[in-house]
């Protein structure tokens, strides 16, 4: 047993080599968009005006260019983040996970690469690699394993099992027959046992620690997520109206400047834009971890 239990629980290096590297990869190209979001009036303003001035030389305009931009950089960071926590759970032996990670690896290999940014484009190389390393031969067993599709067959020990002796020349072993049993029947009690009481009502089970954290969790990132999503549709759309509501009510007893205002609600909405992919990808995660609960017997 101690075999059994040693041989599954080891890791192939191809599966821990490619969930690191999809960790990597991911956890870049979403700290990415986090400092192009933080820094988008300093420091990543041609990296903005490089991905919007083609959409505003074809009419678009730059407000809503902009807003396209941010879009992206969402939808990349949703991906990102799917694939860091996928690639988690995959190295822990998770078969769904490994299924998500290699739909969202290549996604966002593409999407991270869509910038035209050609430095970028080892990243995407090592994500589709990555995928590979996953659904090779050792990686496919280990998760059946892991899942209990298949049971690993111990080494038999050497000289096992040993070898009978022989039996001498010419004589044979008599065979017994009409052996009486050695003792009474297992059905039946001992003489002078008391009569059998019923069984005992067996204990509850313990409460499922992973089922309640999940539900937990898919509470509050919900409300988070719907509470971001509905600042940025406001922000994105009713701008002006915001400031000048905040400017003219009772709310602004700091008595901040217009430009001080629109500073904290672009602060507001980048701190959206990166919590709202992670309540999403908390969303699925959790929703994912309670399917599989139930279905559990």
């Amino acid at each position: 047993m101690d075999a059994m239990t040693e041989h599954r629980s080891t890791r192939p290096p191809p599966v821990l080599t490619a969930c690191v590297v999809l960790g990597v990869v991911g956890a870049f190209w979403a700290g990415k968009v986090v400092f192009i979001l933080a820094t988008w009036f300093s420091t990543s303003e041609d990296m903005v005006k490089a991905f919007t001035d083609p959409m505003v030389a074809d009419g678009v305009e730059r407000g809503d260019a902009e807003m396209i931009y941010r879009v992206y950089l969402g939808i990349l960071a949703l991906l990102a983040a799917s694939v860091v926590v996928f690639a988690v759970y995959a190295a822990l032996g998770h078969a769904v996970s490994r299924i998500m990670v290699t739909i969202a690896a290549p996604m966002m290999a593409i999407a991270g690469m869509a910038d035209g940014t050609l430095a970028e484009l080892p990243l995407g190389v090592l994500a589709v690699w990555s995928i590979a390393l996953l659904w090779s031969v050792d990686a496919r067993r280990w998760f059946a394993q892991v899942s209990g599709k298949e049971q690993p067959v111990p080494a038999a020990p050497p000289g096992w099992p040993p070898p009978l002796p022989a039996a001498p020349h010419g004589t044979q072993q008599p065979v017994p027959q009409h052996q009486p049993p050695t003792g009474p029947p297992h059905h039946l009690p001992p003489p002078g046992a008391p009569y059998p009481q019923a069984y005992a009502r067996p204990p509850r089970p313990p409460a499922d620690a992973v089922k309640i954290l999940s539900l937990i969790t898919l509470i509050v990132s919900s409300v988070v997520a719907a509470g971001c999503g509905f600042f940025l549709v406001l922000y994105e759309f009713a701008r002006e109206e915001l400031v000048k509501e905040q400017l003219d009510s009772d709310m602004n007893w700091m008595n901040l400047s217009e430009t001080e205002v629109r500073d904290s609600y672009r602060d507001l909405a980048t701190l959206s834009w990166v919590v709202l992919p992670l309540c999403l990808v908390a969303i699925v995660v959790s929703l994912v971890l309670l399917v599989r609960r139930r279905r559990r017997p």
